[in-house]
């Protein structure tokens, strides 16, 4: 490994470091601490302070020397036991859901008829009413003349293979089918194959490369089956898959079977940017929505190639409806991090609260973005806030708004 200058670039742009204020929580800190024979692996301290990172890769991001922190801190919760940090066991309960995807649809169901509840009998701060406002924003119908720019749409040019994520097939189907209705309205159809396992991000940020691999594996096998573009709808889920091959570096057979799938890789926004066309303005309403667009980490930072930050919003900005807002210091991480809202749910807490009033001070009527977890930490936000804006995947946001 690269070593350390101990410059402190990485102090600067940590979110927890912002929060906490101790120097373990910095890039820097972890690196030192791996670095003393007598620690590494070893202690519940430890294995707190290595399970308190969002793996955002602003530190990465920033280091002079191009150190591979995420890697870094991956490398030694491998060394971790199955449960560990604090919160360690709903980690792992979270880990094991995903490993089979399907068990979250009838979350889905108890949680939206959960929120129905809620919103009726609990008090208003119950921590319980705000788990549930994941499901509780109500999804509007399309209007029927959107259905008739589908029928009366361009003639299909292709199938498209759609990989949506667990989230998105599974708890807010509502992005999947508004992610069909804009391709339809391109003269594509989508077609997402059975089968198709977690993408495998949560196993590997905990540390078991094993379980990630076999995640790996089954959605690689199964993409194999089709031909041409796979499009994917999350950001998460995208950084992820465009990493398999680093998962297999040590298998060649595995390692260029995930290279041949990470070549058809597209991200929706990417995707949208080339085809969709300019927008017409609507001439009944002189009143333009107001957007708020949360960039994922993953793609804010570019590692690995991955910087996607314009495209989703000449996207939006195609749309002469839309009012595109814009945060005046640049935009933030929301503190989701995949499972790092379960293990540290105070800080994820004061991260995302912190942004949420820099956001709502614009006065937003929409926030929107392509990343699952950074939606379900803006649906609590906004439920906590009490304000009326509406959070909407960037598909279900042109699906509304099309003409």
């Amino acid at each position: 490994m690269t070593s350390c200058a101990k410059c402190g670039a990485c102090s600067v742009v940590c979110p927890v470091y912002r929060i906490t204020g101790q120097e373990a929580h910095t890039a820097r800190g972890k690196i030192h601490l791996t670095q003393i024979p007598e620690l590494p692996g070893k202690g519940v301290a430890f294995e707190d302070i290595f399970s308190k990172c969002l793996l955002c890769g602003a530190c990465s991001a920033v280091c002079p020397r191009g150190i591979d922190v995420c890697r870094e801190v991956v490398q030694a919760r491998s060394a971790f036991p199955a449960v560990y940090g604090a919160h360690g066991y709903k980690k792992y309960l979270a880990r094991k859901a995903l490993a089979h995807p399907e068990l979250l649809a009838p979350l889905r169901v108890l949680g939206r008829a959960g929120a129905d509840f809620v919103s009726r009998y609990l008090p208003e701060e119950s921590g319980l009413r705000l788990r549930l406002a994941l499901f509780k924003q109500e999804v509007e119908e399309a209007p029927a003349q959107q259905d008739a720019v589908v029928s009366a749409g361009p003639p299909q040019k292709e199938m498209l293979t759609f990989f949506p994520g667990c989230t998105g097939r599974y708890l807010f189907p509502e992005i999947v089918t508004s992610c069909q209705f804009v391709a339809a309205s391109l003269g594509h159809a989508l077609h997402v194959p059975d089968g198709l396992s977690c993408c495998g991000l949560a196993a590997l940020s905990a540390g078991d490369k094993r379980e990630a691999q076999n995640c790996a594996r089954k959605n690689i096998t199964i993409l194999e089956q089709s031909s041409g573009p796979v499009l994917i709808s999350c950001a998460s889920c995208y950084a992820h898959l465009r990493r398999y091959r680093e998962l297999f570096e040590d298998d060649s057979v595995w390692r260029i079977r995930a290279e041949t799938l990470v070549a058809r890789l597209v991200e929706l926004s990417c995707f949208l940017d080339r085809h969709l066309p300019q927008g017409r303005a609507n001439q009944e309403s002189g009143k333009k929505l107001r957007v708020y667009y949360h960039d994922p980490c993953h793609f804010r930072y570019g590692l690995e190639g991955m910087k996607i930050v314009t495209e989703p919003r000449k996207v939006l900005g195609r749309n002469p409806d839309l009012e595109l807002l814009e945060l005046p210091g640049g935009p933030e991480c929301c503190g989701q991090g995949g499972l790092f809202h379960i293990g540290a749910p105070e800080i994820s807490l004061l991260i995302r609260d912190a942004l949420a009033a820099k956001v709502l001070a614009l006065a937003p009527d929409v926030i929107t973005s392509t990343c699952s977890g950074c939606l379900m930490q803006w649906r609590l936000a906004i439920e906590a806030s009490g304000m009326p804006v509406k959070v909407l995947h960037l598909a279900e946001l042109l699906r509304a708004v099309t003409k």
